[in-house]
C-alpha cells in the first residue's frame, strides 16, 4: 500500500471519528458530563489537523495515484480510484480474500469509561467475537452478490481472467455493543454504528491493481431511540453490508 494513500485515508477517517464522537454524544446520550471536557480538549488538539485535511491534503478527482490508478471521485465519505483502461469484461472469474476487521481507535476504552457495572464492559472477547461475525457476514455478502448478480465464477485456481477482491471493514464502531454479561441491561440509540469499508480489486495472475474503493457508512439515524441489542446491530450492519455488495456489483459493469 502506498504510503500517501494511507495518509489520506487517515485523515479522512480522523475528521470522521471526531465528528462522530461529538454526534453520537448528544444523539445516543452515552456520555456523562465529565468527559465532555475531554472531547473538548481534543477538538482543540486535532484543530490543526482538520484544517490540514480541509485544505486540500485528500485526493481530487482525476488525480493518479502512485500505484497507477485514477481517482474517479473523492467526497467526504468515499474514495474510488479505477486503473485505466481495463476491460472488466474480460474478468470471468474471482476469488475473495478473508475479511479483516478493526474496530475505531479506542473503541473499547471509550466504552468502557461510561459503564458503572464492570460486567457491562466489553472485552477483548466482544470484541474478538464481532470481529469474527462482522467478517463473515461481509464475506457472505459479498460472495453471493458476485455469483448471482455480477455473474462470476468463483474458482480455486486462478487464471488470467480471475479477480482477487481483497476486503476489508476499519474503523467499526458499534455504538451499543450487546456483550456477553449476567447483567441484565437495555440501551436504546438511535443509530446502530457505523464503519468502513477498504476493497482493493487486483488481478489475480499480474498481481496489479486495478481499483480500490474506501466508502464510510453510518447507519441513519431513525429519530428515535430504540433497544440495541445483538440481533438489531446485526440487522443493521447486513442493511449496510448489502449496499455495499449492490455498488460492487454494479461498479463491474
Amino acid at each position: 500500500m502506498e504510503r500517501a494513500f494511507h495518509e489520506n485515508v487517515f485523515l479522512k477517517i480522523s475528521i470522521e471519528t471526531l465528528e462522530g464522537a461529538v454526534e453520537n454524544l448528544f444523539k445516543n446520550q452515552v456520555f456523562q458530563f465529565k468527559h465532555f471536557s475531554c472531547l473538548i480538549l481534543l477538538i482543540l488538539l486535532t484543530g490543526g489537523c482538520m484544517a490540514s485535511a480541509s485544505g486540500g491534503g485528500v485526493f481530487n478527482k482525476g488525480d493518479v495515484t502512485t500505484d497507477g490508478l485514477t481517482v474517479i471521485k473523492s467526497t467526504r465519505h468515499t474514495e474510488k480510484q479505477i486503473k485505466d483502461g481495463v476491460d472488466w469484461s474480460e474478468y470471468t472469474k474471482y476469488q475473495i480474500t478473508r475479511v479483516e476487521v478493526s474496530f475505531r481507535k479506542n473503541w473499547k476504552r471509550d466504552h468502557n469509561m461510561i459503564q458503572r457495572a464492570l460486567s457491562m464492559q466489553v472485552t477483548d472477547e466482544d470484541m474478538a467475537r464481532i470481529r469474527e461475525s462482522m467478517g463473515k457476514m461481509v464475506y457472505e455478502e459479498f460472495d453471493s452478490a458476485l455469483q448471482k448478480e455480477g455473474g462470476l465464477t468463483k474458482v480455486d485456481q486462478a487464471d488470467s481472467n480471475t479477480l482477487i477482491f481483497k476486503p476489508k471493514i476499519i474503523n467499526l464502531d458499534v455504538y451499543a455493543p450487546d456483550v456477553d454479561s449476567a447483567y441484565i441491561s437495555r440501551s436504546y440509540v438511535r443509530q446502530a454504528g457505523r464503519a468502513t469499508l477498504f476493497l482493493e480489486v487486483y488481478d489475480a495472475i499480474s498481481g496489479e491493481i486495478l481499483s480500490r474503493w474506501v466508502d464510510s457508512r453510518e447507519d441513519p439515524d431513525r429519530g428515535y431511540f430504540d433497544w440495541a441489542n445483538r440481533i438489531t446491530n446485526a440487522v443493521q450492519a447486513k442493511l449496510v453490508v448489502r449496499t455495499w455488495a449492490k455498488r460492487l456489483v454494479e461498479g463491474l459493469d
